[in-house]
């Protein structure tokens, strides 16, 4: 299996970089919301720095993931029409948009409550922004709405897959499994 895409095929860091930011995506939504609906007390204060830290590296890994594409063309596309190849195109640079975004307005949005970003421990993440209140607000609301969008987004990309698979029977989904 080559580590680069082929014009047929995915490689193995295409691969591992889609599947990993796909389950890191869906759990960062889940742990998010979960938090979200904590009551302010100590299990937020211990579990607010553990999203945003995850926050991060998913900002890190979408980063090498968007490099990789940029430097390592995916597969030619498998026939379908012109429309077909709109959505599909205008659809994955709206999940790569979203992707950086949504980590990008967390980020923001905790800067800009005054408290530190520990990266695991390590270090802490440089602040975006200074303390400001409505800033903070704000930009947990559009880290909300771009989280949301970003889940119905791949559940549509899901549900694109599934048909290629099951109902076209091409090999769109084997290209990213196999």
């Amino acid at each position: 299996m080559s580590l680069r895409n082929t014009t047929t095929r995915f490689g193995t860091i295409a691969k591992f970089l889609h599947w990993t930011i796909a389950v890191g995506l869906w759990a960062m939504f889940l742990f998010g919301n979960y938090i979200s609906d904590l009551k302010i007390g100590p299990d937020n204060f211990y579990l607010i720095p553990r999203h945003k830290a995850f926050g991060i590296l998913m900002l890190s890994l979408i980063s090498i993931r968007i490099l990789w594409r940029i430097t390592n063309r995916p597969p030619t596309p498998l026939s379908s029409s012109a429309r077909e190849h709109l959505i599909a195109r205008t659809t994955h640079a709206a999940l790569y948009l979203l992707m950086l975004a949504t980590p990008l307005f967390g980020w923001i949005g905790a800067s800009a409550t005054g408290f530190s970003i520990p990266f695991f421990g390590l270090f802490n993440v440089p602040l975006l922004w200074g303390e400001d209140e409505n800033i903070a607000d704000l930009f947990f609301m559009f880290h909300g709405f771009a989280a949301t969008t970003l889940i119905v987004l791949s559940i549509l990309h899901l549900g694109a897959a599934l048909y290629h698979h099951f109902i076209l029977r091409d090999d769109t989904l084997r290209r990213i499994t196999r």
